[in-house]
Formats: C-alpha cells, sequence, structure tokens
C-alpha cells in the first residue's frame, strides 16, 4: 500500500492560511481534508493540534463556518478538519484509519505537540472524538488529550432504534443494528442497554466535554453518559443551561476552546480498564489474539508502587503484554493474577534482553514460596505458571552490569502474559 498526499493552497483571505490536501493509497483518492496554519506559527516551538469533524452532509470546510478557526488562530494552535471520505461517514474502522493518517502526516510537516491533540464535532461529527479515543489508545501513535460533543450521537444503537433505522449507519456498519451489533457498539462511544458489549470504559482518561440543545434526543445520549462515568472520569463538563438547537449551534467556541487548552494526554495512567474491539494496545498493556472477534477483549488491570501488578480481568485473548514495567528503583516484578486458567506462561522480553544476567522467579502461596519453570527461547523467558492459586509471583532480576544507564533500564523488560500454552520439546505451542 503507498499513501500519498498533494497539498493545495485553499485560501488566504484571513491572517492564517488554510490548505487543501488529498489522502491517496494505490492511485485512490480515499479522503480529503483541510487545515489552517496561524498566522503566528514557529516551526521551533510545538503546537496543539485542534480536528474539527462535520456534521452530517458536510466536507472539510464546512468548519470554517464555525468560530473554531478563529479561535485556533488566536491561540497559535494548527486546525485539522477531516472529510473522512464521505458526507455521512458515521465514524467507521476505515474513517477511523483515514483520520490517523491524517493526523501522523500533520505530525512529519509540521511541530505538533502530541500532547496537545484536541477534538470537537457537531452532531454525526460530535461524537466522533470519543469514538476516536475509545479506539486509539497505543501512546506510540496518536491519541485525543480531550474531546468536545455538540449533540453528538454517543450511541449508535440507541440512536438507530430512535429514528427506526438509518441508512448512512446501515451503509458503514453493513447492516441494521440488529443484524451487526458489534459494529454499531465498536463505533459508539457507549452502548447503554449492555455495559458488557460497550466501550464507554476506554474513557476513563480522556476529558469529555457535553454539549447539545435543549429539547433534542441528544441531550438525553449526553446526560446518560455523564451520569454512567460520574467518579469513574474526573473530567466532565456537562451543559446545564443548553442554548442553539443542535449541532454546532450548541457551542460556545471561546469556552470550548478554554476548557480543552487545560488538559494534556493522559497515556500512563495507573490503573487500565478497557474492552478493546480487536487486538491492540492501551497505555502500558497490549493484548495478543482475540478468541471470538465480534466479543470485546476485556482488560482491567492496575500498577502499583514497586512494580506491583493487580490482573483483575482478562477474557477473549490469549495473551497480553505489560509494556515497560522496569524503572530505575527497582528489579523486582509483583504480579497478582486474579484470573482462572489452567496454565499460563509470563513472558519477559525487551529490546535490551541481553543485559540481563539472571532471572529467578518464585509463586507465593500461603506465605510458601515454590521456585517456577523458566525456560528462555528467542528472546524471551518464559515462567510457567501451572497454579492458579498463586497469591503473587516475585520475578527477581539481575544484570551484567552495575553501571547501565539507569535512563534504559525502563526500557528493559516487557511482560508477556500467555494463556493455555504448554511447554513441549523445549518450545512454546505458538508463534509469539
Amino acid at each position: 500500500m503507498k499513501v500519498y498526499f498533494i497539498i493545495i493552497l485553499f485560501t488566504a483571505l484571513t491572517t492564517q492560511e488554510i490548505y487543501t490536501e488529498y489522502l491517496i493509497i494505490d492511485l485512490d483518492t480515499i479522503d480529503t481534508f483541510s487545515y489552517q496554519i496561524p498566522s503566528e506559527y514557529d516551526n521551533n516551538m510545538s503546537h496543539p493540534l485542534l480536528l474539527t469533524f462535520h456534521q452530517w452532509g458536510g466536507n472539510e470546510n464546512s468548519n470554517y463556518y464555525t468560530q473554531f478557526d478563529e479561535e485556533a488562530n488566536n491561540r497559535n494552535w494548527i486546525l485539522l478538519s477531516p472529510y473522512g471520505g464521505a458526507p455521512n461517514n458515521y465514524n467507521h474502522q476505515g474513517m477511523q484509519s483515514m483520520v490517523e493518517q491524517e493526523i501522523l502526516w500533520m505530525i512529519e510537516n509540521y511541530n505538533i505537540n502530541t500532547q496537545k491533540i484536541y477534538m470537537v464535532g457537531g452532531s454525526m461529527g460530535g461524537a466522533t472524538g470519543a469514538i476516536y479515543a475509545n479506539n486509539h489508545l497505543d501512546p506510540t501513535k496518536p491519541m485525543v488529550a480531550a474531546t468536545a460533543s455538540a449533540s453528538g450521537i454517543l450511541d449508535c444503537e440507541r440512536r438507530a432504534i430512535e429514528m427506526d433505522g438509518n441508512n448512512s449507519m446501515i451503509e458503514w456498519f453493513g447492516g441494521e443494528w440488529y443484524e451487526v451489533p458489534f459494529e454499531y457498539h465498536r463505533n459508539s462511544a457507549v452502548y447503554f442497554e449492555d455495559s458488557t458489549q460497550s466501550m464507554h470504559y476506554n474513557l476513563q482518561h480522556t476529558p469529555l466535554y457535553l454539549d447539545f440543545g435543549s429539547t433534542e434526543p441528544h441531550r438525553n445520549h449526553a446526560e446518560d453518559l455523564y451520569n454512567l462515568l460520574e467518579n469513574y472520569n474526573m473530567n466532565m463538563w456537562i451543559d446545564e443551561n443548553p442554548q442553539g438547537v443542535h449541532g454546532y449551534s450548541v457551542f460556545d467556541e471561546e469556552h470550548v476552546c478554554n476548557w480543552l487548552s487545560q488538559y494534556e494526554l493522559i497515556d500512563n495512567p495507573n490503573v487500565i480498564n478497557v474492552n478493546l474491539d480487536e487486538p491492540s494496545r492501551a497505555y502500558w498493556i497490549e493484548a495478543k489474539g482475540q478468541l471470538n472477534n465480534t466479543d470485546f477483549i476485556r482488560i482491567h488491570t492496575k500498577m502499583n508502587e514497586y512494580n506491583n501488578f493487580d490482573l483483575y480481568n482478562f477474557s477473549n485473548s490469549d495473551s497480553i503484554i505489560f509494556h515497560n514495567t522496569i524503572n530505575e528503583n527497582n528489579t523486582e516484578l509483583i504480579i497478582n493474577i486474579q484470573f482462572v486458567s489452567n496454565q499460563y506462561f509470563i513472558g519477559l522480553s525487551g529490546q535490551d534482553f541481553n543485559l540481563i544476567n539472571e532471572i529467578g522467579a518464585s509463586g507465593i502461596i500461603n506465605n510458601n514460596s515454590e521456585p517456577l519453570n523458566i525456560n528462555i527461547q528467542n528472546q524471551v523467558a518464559w515462567i510457567s505458571v501451572p497454579n492458579t492459586e498463586l497469591e503473587k509471583i516475585e520475578i527477581l532480576i539481575s544484570y551484567l552490569s552495575n553501571d547501565i544507564n539507569q535512563d534504559s533500564i525502563w526500557n528493559i523488560i516487557d511482560i508477556i502474559i500467555v494463556l493455555n500454552y504448554i511447554l513441549g520439546q523445549g518450545e512454546l505451542n505458538n508463534e509469539q
């Protein structure tokens, strides 16, 4: 696959410069987007990036009829306005992929502050920031620092039922809500009817701004989401005196940008509680493999002090990786695993695996320590854990040199937990 971008100067009637560009894959133009460079842009300093998502029937230039382009220019922010492949895109996976590629292009070509990527949108685009945040939690890729919704369709299934069907959702999700429910749920900010099939858990660390018209059904979506996340997401704002009718008209753009500007990306939280729609990374954990691809991968884990990890819930995947788990203050890992499995392995690996001199592992049952078998293959130390009654696992690591650069220790080890595999002929029965 080859990706091309073509830049066209769109207009320069104001003090800021606006460009239009095309996303081309394999010689096929799949999307158009425009972006604005503030009049005081300085390539020697990083600039926040504000993404604006159009309403149903709009395009990449519709958002310049709001005040967000003026607000961005006044704040020295760069503004990106995607088309999303169609005027009725409904936040499907392909549309999200387009947006990610366009953000990456902006990062490559301009000095973007990746800790301050903000998203706003109206109506169909109103939920995009939250949906993108749900689906993009990998800190090695663009993530959402905070997002604002104006009349957002937060629960696609609920809205389809309220409307007695929605042709655009049917087009992009591949069927009615009762035919392909997983597609509706994975492309929504929340699924109110069944929390086990909802991605709202993923929004715990994403600040949310919720606005709406006083009499529209989207108000119920926003208020219900706010109530659901209250005391779970600690950075939310909701309009208690709504103005306007629907979409962008309900926003006070200055207030929105003031609110967004106080937040930076949270990409290393202590608690991770997520439903992943596909094998992927979420902060410092990563699921590898998906047992049922029409159900979510459930992960709930916590990182305490001194490399103490609690894994409360892990399902619908065969393995999980804990990334970057050694720091300069401690070389002991303690893992409390609270799920049931007949047998599993913990794998230790990393970019500086060769610096490890010795690994010792033991399982603790009723305060008694028993050594665990370790098998090293392809620069992964696999620790066999056959007993599910373990209270915790202690892993001690020594290094070849005592004068290792302390900054590099953080990157030495990733932990991989693999479920239900057996050792045979000195090799693991998988391709990880």
